[in-house]
């Protein structure tokens, strides 16, 4: 299943936080430390961040100085981001280790249309934010470029939960850069580059009580180049690609971490009778370093992937997939799928697909905490969907999952240890979308998650239920609103502590000035929900934002 959020609706979102746009998608669930900045993990199907990668314009962001390689969605805004493309189930097989419970592709603003275009917009609000965003694009016969600029400022709430006597803020301040380039060569050859930067600095709560002005820093840079070459018979991608997490917590157990990786890959794309067929090959170089502690390790992959239409109503594909690690040896992944139209208005979807996850650098090369004789985690996952489209355009699909993971590795014994048996996660995604009058439609979708571990234990922060209902409306020509519900239940208890259902209630609000220019307003938290998403951190009382974009 792939779930797309393009930029319309991202500007529509009543949130500034990427996480929590994606948050209201099925199959997804967050939890976070606090506001803004601090960390923040999306769940894929009940499956955390350690399973999920993410790639922004092709750039595989995650972080190995993780003590489980993956993303921090706390500092990423929305700002600058143009499209994110979210593939559910496992995708071992053709983007290697991690991506057991999926992959998120966020793309950034690009140059769509001739010429030079500028947008902007400015917003402030609740908790003392300021937000400024520019971002110019120029596109010609031959290139294109685009360039992003964000800055955001917020003395935020309290990380800790307030209610619990934690009544000082902690603030986030954020710069964010986005460039993309690409040139036409020659008639057969386009040159292109990606970058991305991220200079954050966030408060935090730390250990100890006089641990209140504690600051994180941190800086993310990501950078690719690539060269697309017509080659009649076979279109070829030559791409290089680095990575840098660089992040200082004064007062944690460690101190300074730095995780850096570099990717060389190639890909190929051909078609061979009815089957389009990709092929390639991939190398990846991923460093850590913890304080004075450093590892590193290599990672050598081929694949290919089988497109075929086996009727005008039925399409097949089929993905492999080998990855030779430096520290564990190979692994070879695959996964299959069909597609089939039943009728003009229903399709009929599957796929089964097996993935691993490599131990991360931390969790092999730790001399306190890692064991350096782990192995990878091994998964096995299925789905079976189905989509229709109603006469009136109203449309419903429902999907369900099994996902098990062999191997699991987790922290016991002072250290991080193989756990024996099998981990599951199953359950049902439903989505749906009508329309009630001119103007007007209602959203929804409901996800069922049966998360359990080894021992037959509730996973911990994956709701059993999450709902949401929505209404958009055009209410005039210039005005518009969204209203949006969630409500999440069956959560278990969290290192002990009861975790309590909840229900959220977010809105946002545009008017069209002139062509070129809107106000908005966002509403966060309109009923003032006392709740949280991981147990002992806060949350966004009510809080409104008043904003202005522009593009011309």
């Amino acid at each position: 299943v792939v779930e797309v959020v393009e930029q319309d609706e991202i500007e529509k979102s009543s949130s500034v936080r990427v996480s929590e746009t994606l948050d209201t998608l099925p199959g997804i669930s967050l939890s976070g430390n606090g506001g803004l900045g601090t960390a923040s993990t999306l769940r894929i199907r009940g499956l955390s961040g350690k399973y999920v990668p993410v790639y922004i314009d092709g750039i595989d962001m995650t972080d190995p100085s993780s003590v489980q390689t993956q993303y921090s969605f706390g500092a990423l805004t929305t700002a600058g981001i143009d499209r994110i493309e979210v593939l559910k189930g496992s995708q071992s097989a053709i983007y290697g280790s991690e991506a057991i419970g999926g992959v998120i592709n966020i793309s950034t603003l690009r140059a769509t249309e001739m010429g030079t275009h500028y947008r902007y917009s400015v917003e402030a609000g609740s908790y003392d934010t300021y937000a400024a965003t520019f971002g110019v694009t120029t596109k010609s016969e031959q290139g294109e470029l685009a360039f992003t600029l964000s800055h955001i400022r917020t003395n935020g709430f309290s990380a800790a939960e307030e209610d619990a006597g934690n009544p000082e803020a902690d603030g986030y301040e954020g710069t964010t850069l986005f460039l993309t380039g690409a040139y036409q060569a020659t008639e057969t050859v386009k040159l292109g580059f990606a970058f991305n930067y991220l200079d954050s600095t966030t408060d935090q709560d730390g250990f100890r009580v006089d641990d209140l002005t504690a600051q994180e820093l941190a800086t993310r840079l990501g950078a690719r180049v690539y060269a697309e070459i017509d080659g009649g018979a076979v279109d070829h991608t030559l791409s290089l690609a680095y990575s840098k997490t660089e992040r200082e917590y004064p007062v944690g157990f460690n101190r300074f971490f730095t995780g850096e990786r570099t990717e060389v890959g190639y890909k190929g794309v051909t078609q061979m009778g009815a089957v389009d067929l990709a092929f390639g090959a991939n190398y990846s170089e991923e460093e850590f370093a913890v304080d004075t502690i450093n590892g590193t390790y290599r990672t050598t992959s081929i694949f290919g992937e089988a497109q075929y239409a086996a009727s005008e109503n039925v399409d097949l594909s089929f993905a492999l997939r080998h990855d030779d690690h430096s520290t564990f040896g190979g692994f070879t992944t695959g996964r299959l799928a069909a597609n089939w139209r039943v009728t003009a208005d229903t399709t009929l979807r599957a796929s089964i697909g097996t993935g691993f996850r490599a131990p991360s650098l931390y969790e092999l090369f730790h001399p306190v905490y890692g064991n350096p004789g782990l192995e990878q985690e091994e998964s096995r996952s299925a789905e079976v969907g189905v989509e229709h489209r109603f006469a009136n355009d109203a449309q419903v699909k429902a999907t369900v999952f099994y996902t098990e993971i062999d191997n699991l590795i987790e922290f016991s014994g002072g250290g991080y240890n193989q756990v024996p048996g099998t981990s599951t996660t199953k359950g049902l995604e439903l989505s749906g979308r009508m329309a009630l009058g001119a103007g007007t439609d209602l959203f929804g979708s409901y996800t069922y998650t049966d998360g359990k571990d080894s021992k037959g234990n509730q996973l911990v922060r994956v709701p059993e239920h999450d709902f949401v209902l929505g209404v958009e409306a055009e209410l005039t020509d210039k005005l518009s609103g969204q209203l949006v519900l969630n409500h999440v239940a069956g959560r278990a208890n969290d290192g002990g502590n009861a975790m309590p259902d909840y229900t959220v209630v977010n809105a946002s609000m545009s008017y069209d000035f002139n062509d070129t220019t809107e106000g908005y307003v966002r509403l966060e938290n309109l009923t003032n929900e006392e709740y949280q998403t991981s147990y002992g951190y806060g949350t966004s009382d009510r809080a409104i934002y008043f904003g202005v974009r522009a593009s011309f």
